[in-house]
């Protein structure tokens, strides 16, 4: 072979080498879930998805390449172990090609108490933000301290949270984050999440409702989120409440606004049940943000009968109707503590029960609100 062959084939070499090396790097590096750049965020995803299906929605995840960190509070000695094992597989063993967790460092999750419901708040007032309720992790608990201060340079950040299990999702800590940045968007008011139930109160200009529902308008599963918010003092989307501040009014403005609501309204029930029907979702959300409002105050929920039927079979339904509002009131964000049920069955008609119209009228849910 002369010379002037060996040239040619050195070069289509070295444009081989060339071509494999470039391949490579564009597999390594290109916009897909296997890229080395990506892939510590599609592994926090797996990894959050493996815990969940295990039993343990509430741990913390750190992704260091494909080194996982858990942190968080667990029931029992050998959940460490399962929870570990968990996130270990949770994408298959075996370097960045395969994109799997090679090890996972537990050292950081307890055995401790729970808190059910699970509830984290932060509120604002004109000087400091308090950050209450429970944490999943110490970890998380600093990182909301942190992002108190870059949100609320110039206000004083009061902590009154606690460490405990039980939180709905590995995302809890990303969520109340996202919280406290858009709360800062608002004049007023204050977020909870409550289980998986995000809620925004108080008021504030378009923008910073308009952040607020591009961010949490779908959020991540198995949040759902709720605002009971005011635009420049304005309740846009339910107007019958204008003229009434549930921000800062008393105990009978927050009960006038039930009565608004419940005006030319009814909750709905099936025949001789507790089970509330469909068509009443659209009041209920309503009244949820006329609750989230003035749950500073107590809300009791009072079932009522007509005189059909025996009084205590009356006594109970009034009190199971009662019930499954106040449910449901909890369901959207509503402190738990703050709400009753009572039944008073047929004791205390608004019309004549002579009449089926009198009847209909008597067969109603109100609600009293007393400081």
């Amino acid at each position: 072979m002369s010379a002037g062959d060996e040239t040619p084939r050195r070069t289509l070499l070295w444009i081989g080498i060339g071509g494999v090396v470039i391949a490579t790097l564009l597999g390594m590096l290109a916009p897909h879930n296997g890229a080395v750049w990506k892939a510590p965020g599609v592994l926090r995803d797996r990894v959050a998805v493996a815990l969940t299906a295990a039993g343990y929605p509430g741990l913390d995840i750190e992704m260091d390449g494909q080194h996982a960190r858990l942190r968080g509070i667990v029931e029992d000695e050998d959940d460490i172990a399962a929870a570990r094992q968990a996130a270990l597989r949770a994408a298959g063993a075996g370097g960045a090609w395969a994109g799997g967790v090679t090890t996972v460092d537990a050292s950081d999750v307890q055995v401790g108490a729970f808190d059910r419901p699970y509830v984290w708040s932060i509120r604002r007032g004109d000087d400091r933000v308090t950050l209450s309720g429970a944490a999943p992790s110490e970890a998380a608990r600093a990182e909301l301290l942190a992002a108190v201060g870059q949100a609320f340079p110039n206000a004083e950040a009061v902590d009154e949270m606690h460490v405990a299990g039980g939180a709905p999702s590995p995302l809890f800590a990303d969520m109340a984050r996202d919280a406290v940045r858009l709360l800062a968007g608002l004049r007023t008011g204050e977020a909870r999440i409550v289980d998986n139930q995000i809620v925004f109160i108080g008021d504030g200009d378009q923008a910073g409702v308009d952040a607020i529902r591009r961010r949490f308008e779908t959020p991540a599963a198995p949040f759902r989120s709720r605002l009971a918010v005011t635009i420049d003092g304005l309740d846009v989307e339910h107007p019958e409440l204008q003229g009434l501040n549930l921000a800062s009014g008393d105990a009978e403005t927050c009960e006038r606004a039930f009565d608004r609501m419940m005006e030319r309204n009814v909750i709905n029930f099936a025949p001789g049940s507790a089970a509330i029907d469909p068509s009443s979702r659209e009041i209920l959300n309503a009244l949820a943000s006329v609750a989230l409002r003035c749950d500073r105050f107590s809300i009791e929920v009072g079932g009522h009968t007509d005189n059909q039927g025996g009084r205590d079979l009356n006594m109970d339904l009034s009190r199971a109707r009662a019930d499954a509002v106040a449910a449901y009131l909890a369901g959207q964000g509503v402190a738990r503590s703050r709400l009753t049920a009572r039944g008073y069955g047929p004791d205390r008609p608004r019309m004549s029960n002579a009449t089926e119209a009198g009847q209909a009228a008597n067969r109603r849910i109100e609600f009293y609100v007393s400081s």
